[in-house]
């Protein structure tokens, strides 16, 4: 009876930690288009460090988005001045908004295949490395 106990305790202890890590650290996701054709092509997986950590830089596969999860590749970082709707933008290295009253919030100009994204740094759920690729 008392090795059976441990056995349970050993097993929800693992669990637990294992739903912990990838709640609040890593996380695998599965690519759903070929956005990103030759890098990653469709059913490949990525795995996520959600852990905060300092910048990006370009050519870094991004992870993002609140209610569906997109993949990026991060073509431009602040500083970079970059074309909108044929004006000329400098990407902010900070938020200027009045309402979140953040100091470091930087802006990054993300490629999903021919489109591109403007994302404040608060929406990138963490940065993406390939771990499989798909079989042809």
């Amino acid at each position: 009876m008392r090795n059976a106990l441990k056995f349970i305790l050993a097993v929800a202890t693992a669990i637990v930690l294992m739903l912990v890590v990838r709640t609040y650290a890593f996380t695998i996701y599965k690519v759903s288009d070929n956005n990103l054709y030759p890098v990653l092509k469709k059913n490949d997986r990525v795995v996520v460090n959600k852990l905060p950590y300092g910048r990006f830089s370009r050519g870094d596969m991004v992870v993002f988005g609140e209610e569906t999860a997109h993949i990026g590749m991060v073509e431009n970082i602040p500083g970079d001045t970059v074309a909108i709707d044929g004006r000329m933008f400098v990407l902010p290295e900070r938020c200027g908004c009045q309402q979140c009253g953040c100091s470091r919030k930087a802006v990054f100009m993300v490629l999903q295949g021919k489109c591109r994204t403007l994302l404040h740094r608060d929406d990138i759920i963490g940065k993406a490395f390939k771990i499989s690729l798909t079989r042809q």
